[in-house]
C-alpha cells in the first residue's frame, strides 16, 4: 500500500474511533477539536518521537503563555473596548512575538504548533481555571493520536509491501 493510502486509512479510522470516544464519553473534558488541531501539529512537527515532543511542548507552551497574557490583561485593566482594547491588542501582539521568538529553541521550534496551542486556549474560552488543564490534556491526546496514526500507517505500509514484493 502506498504511504499516502496507509496514512489516509489510519487517520480516517482513528478519527472515527476518537470522535466516538471523545464526543460520546470524554467531552467536555477532552475536547475533540483541540485534539484534531494538535494531531495536525504532530505531523507539522515532522512526526515520530521528535514530532510528538515538539507538538506537545509547543502546544502546551502556546496555551500557557496565552493564559499568562489573559491573566496579565485582567490585572492591568485590559478589555475588549476603548483603551482596554488597545492594552489587550498590545498583549496579543506580544504573545505573537513570543511564540515566534521561542522557536529558536529546538523543542519549541514549530511556530504553527505554538499558535495552535494558543488558539486552543482562546477557542476553549480562555479558561483560567481547571479547564486550562483539560486544554493541556487535549493537546497531549491529539499528539498521542498523531503518533498512533503514524505507527498504524507504517504497519499497514510494511505489511502490504511484504505481501506485494
Amino acid at each position: 500500500m502506498k504511504t499516502i493510502n496507509s496514512v489516509s486509512l489510519s487517520v480516517g479510522l482513528l478519527v472515527f474511533l476518537w470522535t466516538f470516544a471523545t464526543l460520546g464519553y470524554l467531552e467536555p473534558k477532552v475536547t475533540t477539536w483541540i485534539t484534531f488541531l494538535t494531531w495536525a501539529s504532530f505531523y507539522a512537527a515532522g512526526g515520530g518521537a521528535q514530532g510528538f515532543a515538539k507538538s506537545v511542548a509547543c502546544g502546551a507552551t502556546g496555551a500557557l503563555i496565552s493564559a499568562a497574557v489573559v491573566w496579565l490583561n485582567g490585572e492591568i485593566g485590559g478589555s475588549t473596548q476603548g483603551l482596554g482594547l488597545l492594552i489587550f491588542a498590545a498583549l496579543l501582539g506580544l504573545l505573537g512575538w513570543i511564540l515566534c521568538r521561542i522557536s529558536q529553541w529546538s523543542l519549541l521550534g514549530v511556530i504553527p504548533a505554538s499558535f495552535i496551542g494558543a488558539a486552543a486556549f482562546f477557542g476553549a474560552g480562555a479558561p483560567l481555571d481547571i479547564k486550562l488543564a483539560w486544554v493541556l490534556v487535549s493537546v497531549v491526546c491529539g499528539s498521542v493520536m498523531g503518533l498512533l496514526s503514524q505507527w498504524f500507517a507504517a504497519l499497514l505500509t510494511t505489511r502490504s509491501s511484504d505481501n506485494l514484493a
